[in-house]
């Protein structure tokens, strides 16, 4: 999970400068016993999505299986609905309308939301806008709250104590904000904005799975939860209940991804998001109409360093082009297939798949120098050779125009000087690391490469002591600053805004609607960044991020390797569904078989 930036924006006005988100247990879930000719069974429902969740409090999860399980348990004040067939868009859904900001005295953007009227819990008591006072103060006073910070935004938050306030007749909630949000509303879709039940909370340890005390305000309520599955029924007291036409919700648990594979090839599992990563290749060629592939909004990158030493004789001009060289000898594929192994997607991009755009389609639909999508380089597999060949061409270049070093005939670099590969020693990240030096070996390149433990690893990151480094970063919403914001000059760690490179004055930016140019890093990206979060047009402000999103990538400082990814298959039965940006999957409209043979 991404963490939030500070919201310390004053300094920009000034300087352009942006800094920078005893439990009881019921019954077993029933299993069928596996028949002779299981292609003739009629199962009910079934899916599997992984291990069992430790806990179904809103505030806790950490997974996107704990988010599609929240999402179907839980409604908040928003939520995402199907738009078309391939799209959502962000709808009012506790509350009668998505409103717009004012300001008060204060200066302070003041959201009022008005809830529908007769909203229930599953057990048929009220629920009003003071569930959501008690919900997200709850949350701030949780130090083990993993996504506490994205309540930051909010006045109070620094105090533990939310500038958040009901009406007396409960219909009202009233949110006052820290600071100018953008995604405000998005934010809300989040699993930790969700109510919950203050009796439920109060009724002790492992309130959560205990389907006898905990009350929901979704589509679905918790009727059976054990160790090896759970069930959930359509909740008729939620007040969208006509539209959901699933009935029952049933869910198997496992860490075995064999076993969730065996269950989908008996005809058990409607759908398994848990596979081999041994077996993806074999499992996409034998279900290919039911293999699917949904980005988790992450992406994994190289980063060069800008100050790094072992480079300073080269010009700016040429440090571009060495670094583009050494991008496009990556085989992407081969890592996402060889090394990674989980189902990854080579990446053109720093904002991955599943950000969406001011027109609610894909951001990476309208990315690269032209707009028209495909990236800032072609990832794909046939293209590697045409790659290949683009990098001996810049390092010959570069070698013509600099004279310290030499290509030969065979494509091998003399005399280039020697680099250093920082990463941890964790997670395959040692994989990617030799990947690299070997692969840079046959083209004359030599790398040490440096994997310390964690700690140290982000220690001497943050001191620069590398010429390439890793980075990975997942969002937990909607918005492509989550990932533009990374490289601004109080937040990057790859000396684009500082040591030798600050004064460097070689970038151009839209500032205040006019093109500038020779402006240093700080001038021109943290610049725009100022200008994104201070618009309130979207369509500007997106335009904005793709300016931002080019201007970075014409440095080839940043180097996305591939996209995280979700892997799973389904049924036709999962016609139905769909998925957030973010991941969830809203199982209201599957269809299910209730019982044998129906």
């Amino acid at each position: 999970m991404m963490k939030r930036l500070p919201a310390l924006l004053l300094a920009l006005v000034l300087l352009l400068s942006l800094a920078a988100c005893g439990e009881k247990t019921p019954e077993t879930v029933p299993t069928p016993e596996l028949s002779a000719e299981p292609t003739e069974v009629i199962w009910p429902t079934t899916y599997c999505l992984g291990k069992a969740p430790v806990s179904l409090d809103p505030a806790q999860y950490v997974s996107t299986d704990d988010a599609t399980y929240l999402v179907n348990l839980y409604s908040g004040l928003v939520a995402y609905r199907r738009a078309g067939s391939d799209t959502v868009e962000l709808t009012a859904d506790l509350c009668e309308s998505l409103p717009a900001p004012t300001v008060n005295e204060a200066g302070q953007p003041v959201y009022t939301f008005r809830l529908r009227e007769n909203l229930k819990w599953s057990d048929g008591s009220k629920l009003t806008a003071e569930d959501f006072v008690y919900a997200w103060n709850r949350v701030v006073q949780m130090p083990d709250a993993d996504q506490r910070y994205l309540f930051d935004c909010i006045d109070g938050y620094e105090k533990n104590e939310l500038n958040v306030t009901a009406s007396a007749d409960g219909r009202t909630l009233t949110v006052v904000l820290a600071f100018s949000e953008p995604n405000f509303l998005k934010l809300l879709a989040n699993p930790v904005f969700f109510p919950v039940q203050k009796k439920a909370v109060d009724s002790g340890d492992g309130w959560s799975l205990a389907p006898d005390r905990l009350a929901v305000s979704g589509p679905f309520r918790l009727t059976q939860f054990a160790p090896t599955g759970m069930i959930l029924e359509k909740n008729e007291r939620y007040w969208d209940a006509q539209s959901v036409t699933a009935s029952v919700l049933r869910f198997d648990f496992t860490e075995d991804p064999a076993e969730a594979v065996e269950g989908w090839n008996s005809g058990r599992y409607a759908m398994i998001s848990t596979l081999p990563s041994d077996q993806l290749q074999t499992l996409q060629k034998t279900y290919a109409d039911n293999y699917y592939t949904a980005s988790r909004v992450g992406v994994y990158s190289l980063c060069f360093n800008l100050n790094d030493p072992a480079l300073k004789d080269f010009t700016e001009a040429e440090r571009v082009q060495l670094r583009q060289a050494l991008s496009l000898l990556i085989d992407r594929q081969y890592i996402c297939d060889a090394i990674a192994k989980s189902g990854q997607i080579p990446a053109s991009s720093c904002v991955p798949d599943g950000i969406t755009d001011a027109d609610g389609s894909l951001f990476t639909a309208h990315n690269g120098p032209d707009g028209k999508g495909g990236g800032y380089y072609s990832a794909a597999a046939d293209d590697y050779a045409d790659n290949c060949r683009q990098a001996i061409k810049l390092l010959r270049a570069v070698a013509d125009s600099s004279k310290k070093f030499t290509v030969s005939k065979a494509d091998r670099c003399v005399d280039f000087p020697e680099l250093k590969v920082l990463t941890s020693d964790s997670f395959g990240h040692v994989d990617i690391a030799n990947y690299l030096r070997d692969l840079y070996a046959d083209y004359g390149i030599k790398l040490t490469i440096s994997a310390p433990d964690l700690n140290t690893f982000l220690a001497e990151r943050d001191k620069g002591e590398y010429s390439i480094t890793r980075s990975s970063w997942t969002a937990d919403y909607d918005d492509p600053t989550l990932f533009l914001n990374l490289w601004s000059t109080s937040n990057n760690h790859i000396g684009l805004g500082w040591g030798e490179h600050a004064n460097y004055r070689g970038y151009s930016a839209t500032i205040a609607g006019e093109v500038r140019k020779d402006l240093s890093w700080m001038e021109s990206y943290d610049g725009l960044l100022y200008s994104i979060m201070s618009s309130t047009a979207p369509i500007e402000r997106y335009r904005l991020m793709h300016e931002a999103e080019n201007l970075l990538m014409s440095t080839w400082a940043v180097c996305p390797l591939y996209l995280y990814t979700d892997v799973y298959l389904a049924t036709d039965e999962l016609d139905g569904m769909y998925t957030s940006p973010m991941g969830a999957k809203y199982l209201t409209n599957v269809v299910t078989h209730d019982e044998m043979g129906n």
